[in-house]
């Protein structure tokens, strides 16, 4: 058993403020006791009462996970369930994240319902509601799992070197966290209202980002434009962790006006993104990484839809990448 699967089972049902269903696996999962956040959200259940009935009587349909709710805790340990027709303004969140912590021993299973909120709703229907349950299960559960390893380590030995791999866990999963929440919030998650220096906007954005030997150029002047100082940032900084995590060993970034019209590029000298997947690079979820979330790009895409930009992918001067974005507005 988890440690956190110990913590969790160690709680009253009634010190989670939301949903939770304690359940038995005799072959098939039966409701052992509920909360009172689970009756007040989605009615009375009876002790005993299989699993599958519950589902079918609250209206409780699996968008992620096993198909038949009889099938719970044997397969996957993180659903999405959606609450059929009820809707926000009339009645409970219409989609729950449900982490499932299966029968242990003689300990019940437990299903532990997490809201969504309403302005991820919409904005998780274009990313895809499985990768984003992906990312909040797994991806962050590798960074989670280094930095307890390493304060275990810390402790027993008393080396203070531990410590920095804490930190850099804990800085992988505040971006992992942001990337989602930049994803699946509204589109008031931009306001691009402002004056921004973009040559100011990039430097600063470099000096975040883990470089290693990387270089780091900006060619000619670049202007300053109308927009949201913080998402721009977070574009910069994300083009830049694509550059250094994909291009390869000794990677130079570049970072300049385009030519012919208002706008600015990314490029690198590295390996480059073969044309047969530029397409797609700005999917959630693709990434030519394992330890990736596949959400940088795609962050980037949507920082730019949100300000009424566009944005390309070709070939630097050096065969790396090139990233244009364009359609912006001067001051």
């Amino acid at each position: 058993m988890t440690d956190e699967h110990a913590t969790t089972r160690s709680l009253s049902l009634e010190q989670w403020p939301d949903p939770i269903c304690r359940y038995g696996d005799d072959g098939t999962p039966m409701v052992e006791r509920v909360n009172d956040a689970f009756e007040r959200t989605f009615g009375t259940v009876q002790t005993g009462q299989r699993m599958a009935s519950v589902f079918d009587e609250f209206g409780l349909s699996i968008v992620l996970g096993p198909d038949d709710p009889d099938a719970i805790g044997t397969a996957d340990d993180q659903l999405l369930i959606e609450t059929g027709t009820q809707a926000f303004e009339t009645g409970p969140p219409a989609r729950y994240l449900v982490r499932v912590i299966p029968v242990d021993g003689n300990s019940e299973g437990m299903l532990v319902f997490t809201p969504l909120p309403k302005g991820a709703r919409q904005g998780l229907e274009g990313i895809g509601l499985d990768h984003v349950a992906s990312v909040i299960s797994h991806d962050l559960r590798n960074p989670l799992d280094v930095a307890k390893a390493r304060l275990r380590a810390a402790r027993e030995t008393g080396e203070k070197g531990h410590f920095e791999h804490v930190t850099r866990a804990h800085d992988r999963m505040e971006r992992i966290i942001e990337d989602v929440l930049t994803l699946a919030r509204g589109p008031d998650v931009v306001q691009p209202d402002e004056p921004v220096d973009l040559e100011s906007a990039a430097e600063a954005a470099w000096e975040t980002v883990e470089t290693d030997d990387t270089g780091f150029v900006v060619e000619q002047q670049l202007p300053t434009v109308v927009a949201d100082p913080n998402r721009l940032g977070r574009l910069f900084e994300n083009l830049f962790r694509n550059a250094v995590e994909h291009g390869g060993t000794d990677v130079t970034v570049t970072v300049g006006p385009l030519a012919e019209e208002v706008g600015f590029y990314v490029a690198d000298d590295g390996k480059g993104i073969p044309s047969a997947r530029r397409e797609r690079v700005f999917n959630p979820g693709f990434s030519t990484d394992d330890h990736g979330t596949g959400l940088g790009l795609s962050i980037v895409a949507r920082i730019v839809d949100l300000h009424g930009w566009s944005i390309t992918v070709t070939d630097s001067a050096a065969d790396g990448a090139r990233f244009e974005i364009t359609g912006l507005e001067t001051v």
